[in-house]
């Protein structure tokens, strides 16, 4: 048999598995919001809630919140592209797409580990590994900011619940300070002088065997990181700082949506406290919808609010910055199919 055609029924055998992947995540997806949205068993007292506030006073929250949504993503993918833009020719498009296309693929797998997927589908072929490792970048960079942020919101809600005094959070401050230092640290100074390091030492070695796929991912990453500088650390951290600000706004109205009011910096520590626990949840967003309710419940219920409103706000605020995303990324999967 020919070379030639044995490589063209090879392409069109891989064209066509990738076709199934992307089809099956696809229903996969929609399966996952029909069953986690709609066939809750209090999910017609969470709908009347919903309708009989759209036409109260606070309709005007749930408009500013939805308002803020597109700027969610708009950020994320300004924060990409400080990761990507050094290298990549991908234009602001390809990257909202491609970022958006994450969120779809983030429904069914954990700890955001579908972002990688969803990215590294749309990405160009000859880019795919560095748009990985630029996509880690960026992550490291959200969840420092989480972690930087989300640790002293957990140490205030303590002082809300009694669980500490104001004057004993010192105690608290100074490891969290130095985790975070450490943290930064490692992922802005440490990993790229390992890896620099690396390609010192191993200069003009050819690995034989597996470990030649393990010189190729060390070789792109040290090829990526060439193109950082402290400037695009920075530059990603303010972003992602910026995303956690517009985060913690959306859910401060949409908790006044539902008529819940609570003092700024208590709604704030609530927010902080939510997404910190949140990131921790070992599930697919899709799927971990339920954990998502109890938290809040947890976390609002501090403060007496009806948990009927707690959870409305919550399934509200995930319908409008996940569902609706992931619904636009997914159909930019199934048509790059």
């Amino acid at each position: 048999m020919p070379v030639s055609l044995v490589r063209s029924q090879s392409n069109s055998f891989r064209r066509r598995a990738w076709l199934l992947i992307r089809l099956l995540l696809a229903l996969g997806i929609l399966w996952g919001f029909y069953v986690e949205l709609f066939r809750r068993n209090d999910f017609d007292q969470l709908w009347r809630l919903f309708r009989s506030n759209l036409f109260a006073a606070t309709f005007y929250y749930l408009l500013f919140c939805m308002l803020l949504m597109p700027f969610n993503w708009l950020l994320e993918t300004l924060k990409w592209r400080q990761f990507t833009q050094p290298w990549s020719g991908m234009s602001f498009g390809q990257s909202l797409r491609a970022v958006l296309a994450g969120v779809a693929a983030s429904m069914l797998l954990p700890n955001r580990s579908g972002d990688y997927l969803g990215r590294w589908l749309l990405a160009p072929e000859q880019q795919k590994g560095k748009i990985i490792l630029a996509t880690v970048a960026g992550n490291y960079c959200q969840f420092l900011i989480l972690l930087g942020l989300g640790l002293p919101s957990l140490l205030w809600l303590g002082h809300y619940t009694k669980a500490w005094q104001i004057s004993g959070i010192e105690k608290f401050a100074a490891p969290v300070l130095l985790v975070f230092l450490g943290l930064l640290a490692l992922g802005v100074v440490g990993i790229p002088r390992l890896l620099h390091h690396y390609a010192e030492r191993n200069q003009g070695l050819i690995w034989k065997g597996a470990w030649r796929y393990v010189q190729t991912v060390l070789d792109q990453a040290l090829e990526v990181l060439q193109h950082y500088r402290l400037a695009t650390f920075a530059a990603g951290l303010g972003l992602a700082a910026l995303r956690y600000g517009l985060y913690s706004v959306q859910y401060y109205a949409i908790l006044h949506f539902y008529g819940i009011d609570l003092p700024a910096d208590a709604a704030l520590a609530g927010v902080g406290t939510i997404y910190l626990l949140q990131t921790a949840i070992p599930l697919p967003p899709v799927l971990g919808l339920l954990a998502r309710g109890e938290i809040a419940l947890l976390v609002w219920g501090i403060w007496g609010a009806n948990a009927l409103s707690t959870l409305a706000a919550s399934y509200t605020l995930f319908v409008l910055n996940l569902v609706l995303p992931a619904l636009l990324g997914l159909f930019f999967i199934v048509k790059k199919a």
